[in-house]
C-alpha cells in the first residue's frame, strides 16, 4: 500500500470515526431532553419501542454496510456492478417483508409488550425499513472503495433530523396538556422516518454524480444467489446482530420488565413509569461506551494485519494492547458513572431513583466494550459463528431470567439479567479466541492491577463529590457543578495511580492520542 494510500484510508478512517461519534453523542443526549419534557411516562412509551427503530437502524448503519463494503472489496471494478444489483433485489425484499410484518403484527406486538397503546407506535418506525436497501447498498460500497465521505455526511444528517423530530415532539407534548404521551410518541418515532429520508437524499446526491450508479441499472448478476444468501445470512447476520447487541437486549426488556412488575402487583402506570426510570441507563450505558471504545479499536485494524501476515510476537503483543486499552477505559468509565450516579441521576433526570438498578445496568459498559473487543478479533480470523452463537445464548438466558429475577429483586432483576446474559456471551467469544490470542489476553494479574486503582479511585471521588455537595448546595442546578467537580477529581486520580503504578506499559500510552504527553508530564514530575 503506497503512502498516498495510506492517508487516504486512515483520513476516510477518521472522518468516519468522527461522524461515528458525533452521531452516537447525540444519540445519547437527546434522551435526556425527552425525558425532561414527557416525564418517565413519555420515556417509556419511546423506549419502549425503541428497540425496534434501533434494529434497523443499525443494519443499515453499522451492521449491513459493513458487509458490504467487504463484498465491495473482494470484487473487480467489472463485477461491482452485479453484485450491486443483486444485493438490491435481497435487500428491498427484507425491507418490504419487513414493513409489512411490523404494520399486520403491530397489534400483536404491543400486546404482549403488555400496552396496546404502543400499536400506533410501531407502525410509526415500521415506515423507516423501507429506507434500509438504499442505505445500506449506499454506504456499504463507498466504504468498500475507501470513500467514508457519504457515510459520515449521511449519519450525522440522519441523527440531526431525527433528534430534532424527537425533541419536537416531546417540546409539544410538553406544552399541549390534551395531548397524551402514546400521540407524542408516535410523532416521536416519526423521526426515523425524516431521518431515513434525509439520509437517502444525502446519499443520493453523491449517487447523481457518480457513474458507477448508471451502470449498476444495465448490470446482470452473475453471483450464486444461494452463495450471497448464506454469507449475507451468516456472515452479515453475525455483524448486524453484535452492532444490535445491546439493542437486541432492550428489546427483551421492552417485552418483559413492565410486564414482570406487574405479575408481582405494581399498578400498569406505576409499572409503566418505573420501566421509563430503569430505561434512563441506556443513555448512561451509550456515553460510557463513547468513551471506552475510542481508544481500544483503534489498534482493532493493526491486529487484524498481523493476523494476516502470521507474526505471533506481534499478534499476541497488539492482542495484549487490545484488550488492556479496553479494559482499562470501560472499567474507570463505568467506576466514574457509578461513583457520581446521584448526581447525574438528578441534574439530568431530575431526581435519584433507583441507583441501585441504574448503577448495576452500568456494569453493561464493561461487558459489551471487551464483547467488542474479542468479536473484532474473531471476525478478522473469519469465525462468525461461535460469536452469534454466543449472543443467541446470552439473549436467551436474558429472556428466561429476567422475569424470575424482578420478582426476587424487583426492578433490579432487570440489570442483572442483562450482565449475566452478557457476562455469558463474553465467556463463550474468548473461549473461542485462537489460543495464542487467549493467553495474551488473559487479564487476571492486569485486572487485579486495574481494580487496586479503580476501587480507591470511587471512593475518593465519592466523598470528593459529598463534600463539593456540602458547600455548594442539593438543588439540581448545583448537582451540575458537583458532577463536573467530580468527574475532574476521577479523572485525575485515576490517570495519576495508573501513570505512577505503571498500569500499561510505556508502549502502551503510547499508542494513546495523549500518552505521549502525560508521561512527558509525569516523567517530569518525578525528577522534582
Amino acid at each position: 500500500m503506497s503512502k498516498r494510500t495510506q492517508r487516504t484510508v486512515f483520513g476516510s478512517a477518521a472522518l468516519l470515526s468522527i461522524a461515528a461519534l458525533i452521531a452516537k453523542v447525540l444519540s445519547a443526549f437527546y434522551r435526556v431532553p425527552l425525558q425532561n419534557l414527557a416525564g418517565d411516562l413519555g420515556f417509556y412509551v419511546y423506549q419502549q419501542v425503541y428497540p425496534l427503530y434501533g434494529i434497523g437502524m443499525t443494519f443499515a448503519l453499522n451492521g449491513l454496510p459493513v458487509f458490504i463494503s467487504r463484498l465491495v472489496a473482494e470484487k473487480s471494478a467489472a463485477d461491482r456492478p452485479g453484485l450491486i444489483k443483486q444485493l438490491r433485489m435481497i435487500l428491498v425484499a427484507v425491507s418490504l417483508l419487513a414493513f409489512v410484518g411490523f404494520q399486520l403484527t403491530a397489534g400483536w406486538i404491543a400486546q404482549a409488550m403488555g400496552d396496546p397503546g404502543l400499536t400506533p407506535m410501531i407502525q410509526a418506525v415500521a415506515w423507516m425499513y423501507l429506507f434500509m436497501p438504499t442505505l445500506a447498498l449506499g454506504r456499504g460500497y463507498y466504504q468498500g472503495v475507501l470513500d467514508m465521505s457519504p457515510t459520515a455526511v449521511s449519519q450525522v444528517v440522519e441523527q440531526i433530523l431525527r433528534v430534532a423530530v424527537i425533541i419536537w415532539a416531546a417540546w409539544y407534548y410538553h406544552s399541549h396538556p390534551g395531548m397524551d404521551y402514546y400521540q407524542m410518541g408516535t410523532f416521536a418515532m416519526m423521526g426515523a422516518t425524516a431521518g431515513a429520508i434525509g439520509a437517502a437524499i444525502t446519499l443520493y446526491r453523491y449517487r447523481h454524480r457518480d457513474p458507477f450508479w448508471h451502470t449498476v441499472k444495465m448490470a446482470t448478476p452473475d453471483n450464486s444467489w444461494s452463495l450471497l444468501t448464506r454469507r449475507l445470512v451468516l456472515q452479515g447476520g453475525s455483524i448486524c446482530l453484535f452492532a444490535a447487541a445491546l439493542i437486541l437486549f432492550q428489546l427483551v426488556d421492552s417485552f418483559t420488565v413492565a410486564r414482570s412488575l406487574q405479575s408481582i402487583g405494581t399498578m400498569p402506570i406505576e409499572a409503566r413509569a418505573l420501566k421509563g426510570i430503569y430505561d434512563r441507563g441506556q443513555p448512561l450505558v451509550q456515553l460510557g461506551l463513547v468513551l471506552s471504545s475510542a481508544f481500544g479499536t483503534t489498534l482493532v485494524p493493526n491486529l487484524t494485519h498481523a493476523l494476516q501476515t502470521g507474526n505471533r510476537l506481534r499478534i499476541q503483543r497488539l492482542a495484549t494492547q487490545v484488550t488492556h486499552i479496553s479494559l482499562m477505559f470501560s472499567v474507570a468509565a463505568t467506576a466514574g458513572l457509578i461513583a457520581l450516579l446521584p448526581w447525574i441521576n438528578q441534574f439530568l433526570f431530575g431526581d435519584r431513583e433507583q441507583l441501585i438498578t441504574l448503577g448495576l445496568y452500568l456494569v453493561a459498559i464493561v461487558l459489551v466494550a471487551m464483547i467488542n473487543t474479542y468479536n473484532s478479533i474473531l471476525q478478522s480470523v473469519g469465525n462468525y459463528r461461535a460469536a452469534t452463537y454466543g449472543l443467541l445464548i446470552g439473549l436467551a438466558l436474558k429472556i428466561v431470567l429476567t422475569g424470575p429475577l424482578i420478582r426476587i429483586f424487583g426492578l433490579a432483576g432487570g440489570s442483572i439479567s442483562t450482565l449475566i446474559g452478557l457476562g455469558v456471551v463474553w465467556w463463550i467469544i474468548f473461549e473461542q479466541l485462537p489460543p495464542m490470542i487467549r493467553v495474551a489476553v488473559s487479564t487476571k494479574l492486569f485486572g487485579t492491577r486495574l481494580l487496586g486503582i479503580t476501587i480507591p479511585m470511587m471512593a475518593f471521588t465519592y466523598l470528593i463529590a459529598v463534600f463539593a455537595q456540602g458547600i455548594i448546595g442539593t438543588s439540581r442546578g448545583d448537582s451540575i457543578i458537583v458532577t463536573l467537580i467530580g468527574i475532574l477529581a476521577g479523572v485525575a486520580i485515576f490517570l495519576i495511580a495508573a501513570l505512577r503504578s505503571k498500569l500499561l506499559t510505556t508502549r502502551e500510552w503510547l499508542v494513546l492520542p495523549f500518552g505521549s504527553a502525560m508521561l512527558h508530564v509525569v516523567q517530569r514530575f518525578q525528577r522534582k
